[in-house]
């Protein structure tokens, strides 16, 4: 029997298992992240969750940090007419909960929860992505208020030679290090390009 939930910060150890585990994309981004985490008190019982220290277990964590595009908050304020600064906007980059879904722990909650954190420390937008390529249509984020402010533009990424897609960066950080060019870098790492579908784009004000 669960007896109640907690919520606060947690570290990328802590929440890299579960992003890793349960999050489509099987990684945690690179860059500034910063991770919350709900757990759940299981008191001894087998609830089937990600173990945790005190006899509660994770049930949902949520990375937020600094998006790959330096032009995001100029791109919104222009969207909406309405000023955001670069300090004031922050990305949701994983959202991800452990299987099965419990019922009455739902994910609006938690994202609420974080969002209260992040408009008290003075962050008026949260910005997140949904890939339909991989099934995620953005659900939650229509269940958590988010609009939907169209797509991206279309993506490159590479394919390695077993067929498994890399990000468009893995050949720009091989090609800086060994000091080659970025065409020469995906020659030697046996990548091809490939194209990517656009994602939705999902804006919440929290002001």
């Amino acid at each position: 029997m669960i007896q109640h939930t907690t919520f606060g910060e947690t570290t990328l150890e802590i929440a890299r298992d579960v992003i890793e585990r349960f999050h489509y994309s099987g990684s945690v981004p690179t860059g500034q992240n910063r991770f919350f985490v709900w757990r759940v008190d299981v008191n001894g019982t087998s609830v089937p969750l990600t173990g945790d220290m005190f006899g509660s277990a994770i049930y949902a964590v949520a990375d937020y940090g600094i998006g790959v595009n330096p032009y995001q908050a100029a791109f919104v304020s222009d969207l909406f007419k309405r000023t955001v600064t670069p300090t004031e906007i922050i990305e949701l980059k994983r959202l991800a909960r452990v299987e099965p879904r419990i019922e009455g722990l739902p994910l609006t909650y938690f994202l609420a929860k974080c969002h209260k954190v992040l408009r008290r420390e003075g962050y008026r937008c949260v910005v997140s992505f949904s890939d339909p390529a991989h099934s995620h249509t953005g659900g939650i984020y229509r269940a958590a208020n988010f609009k939907h402010c169209g797509k991206t533009s279309e993506e490159w990424h590479v394919v390695d030679t077993e067929g498994n897609l890399r990000h468009r960066r893995y050949a720009y950080r091989y090609a800086r290090r060994n000091g080659v060019s970025i065409a020469e870098a995906r020659q030697e790492l046996g990548l091809e390009r490939t194209p990517t579908p656009p994602k939705d784009r999902w804006v919440l004000w929290l002001s």
